[in-house]
């Protein structure tokens, strides 16, 4: 299966600003006292390394973290007033860990309702920020582009106060094309784009967010053009450092490499793959996707298998290294195992295959309309025609916005008809 992540160009300010809050390894927390007593601490928490000390300290024992989580938001409404701005943003940051996301919108709302009130522009943005993310990832886009549409509309008279704001507005209005053009709304998404382009030609960004929407909504060799020209933008950039554009230009490729995949250009998809492997020999998502688009397409089954196997080996090393790593994450990337189920499918070792997925499955990621389709071909193959069904019917529920997923999907459809 091919690695879906893209990555977004954000600056390390904006990610000092949490956007995207990144996971927190955990260590030692939780006192037998009442959810009132406990989290009435936290108004006195602040400063970046006490709060980050703090929610790693809770985390260290997940149960009891939840605990905290749901007794926070069962307290009535008298009890709520007690807590602050500092309760509340600690509160979303456990629970968006935890990945209760309900708990977490819910908590960060309420840190906003404070940070609004001091009018500053840091915790807005700071709340702002996730709470956008969360909604995004959880596919509420309705409720995440009304989100955008209103952070975007923030002004403030303090100018130093609304610098944080004004550098996550172009961060904001990306998130809220993109779920404009998952709504369906692509023609609006795209003209907004192209008039944000038109006025800030030098802004390859831009253009980086047009050929995304482009592939997103199965306009895909328009997305191809786009992407090649982005190309050709960001080489010809003199603001960029040597690194800096060779960084830049690498992520274009890849993301270029899996538009030819869905192009049907197979070779040029690997030419892209075989240069970024012979540059990064470390970087287990380009063998992992070479290995899997030459097995997709019976390509040198040998040599993929070999690349997926070097991929899943150099991300075990990655691991090793990670200090403290809980025992929940440590485990083989599900994507990468559903490859090496593939390349095993198309060898007809069934069984070593199928073994793969189901602990693949078990997984949260694991759970992609793709990996479960695979898990139905094999059962499939294997004879077993009723796991075969329901394994695609399971794997409907999983089918996102994007063309390629509702093309998965239809392709799912025809299967549990054919196999009737």
């Amino acid at each position: 299966m091919l690695n879906r992540v893209v990555a977004f160009f954000i600056s390390g300010i904006l990610v000092n600003l949490l956007l995207i809050a990144s996971p927190i390894t955990a260590n030692a927390f939780y006192q037998e006292d009442t959810v009132l007593k406990t989290v009435l601490v936290f108004n006195f928490i602040t400063g970046e390394e006490p709060v980050k000390n703090k929610i790693i300290e809770i985390l260290k024992n997940n149960e009891k973290a939840k605990r905290i989580v749901e007794g926070a938001q069962k307290l009535n409404p008298a009890d709520e007033k007690k807590l602050n701005g500092n309760a509340y943003w600690l509160l979303a940051r456990v629970a968006q860990e935890l990945r209760e996301n309900e708990a977490a919108v819910d908590f960060y709302n309420k840190f906003l309702v404070d940070a609004k009130k001091l009018g500053s522009g840091q915790k807005m943005a700071a709340g702002y920020g996730p709470l956008i993310q969360i909604l995004f990832d959880t596919k509420k886009y309705k409720e995440c582009e009304k989100l955008c549409s209103e952070f975007l509309d923030i002004t403030l008279e303090d100018e130093a106060a609304f610098i944080p704001i004004l550098r996550l507005k172009p961060v904001v209005f990306r998130r809220m094309v993109l779920c404009q053009s998952r709504l369906g709304e692509v023609d609006k998404a795209i003209e907004r784009v192209e008039k944000l382009y038109k006025d800030q030609p030098d802004n390859w960004l831009n253009l980086e967010l047009k050929a995304r929407i482009l592939r997103e909504v199965g306009r895909t060799a328009d997305a191809e053009k786009a992407y090649q020209d982005l190309i050709v933008k960001i080489d010809s950039d003199k603001r960029l450092g040597k690194e800096e554009k060779e960084e830049f230009l690498e992520e274009i490729k890849y993301t270029l490499s899996n538009v030819y995949v869905e192009l049907k250009k197979i070779d040029k998809a690997a030419d892209i793959l075989k240069a970024l492997v012979e540059k990064n020999p470390d970087n287990p998502t380009y063998h992992n996707d070479l290995g899997y688009i030459w097995a997709d397409n019976n390509l040198n089954l040998e040599e993929a298998e070999k690349l997926i196997r070097k991929a899943i080996e150099i991300e075990r090393g990655l691991r090793k290294k990670i200090k403290n790593l809980k025992p929940e994450f440590d485990k083989d990337n599900s994507a990468y195992l559903d490859s090496l189920a593939w390349v095993l499918f198309k060898k007809k070792n069934y069984a070593e295959a199928k073994k793969l997925l189901v602990e693949a499955i078990k997984d949260e990621e694991g759970q992609h309309i793709e990996i479960l389709d695979h898990l139905g071909d094999i059962h499939y193959a294997m004879g077993e025609k009723a796991e075969a069904t329901k394994v695609w019917k399971d794997a409907l529920n999983f089918a996102g916005t994007s063309k390629r997923e509702q093309d998965k999907k239809k392709e799912v459809e025809k299967k549990i008809e054919k196999n009737k």
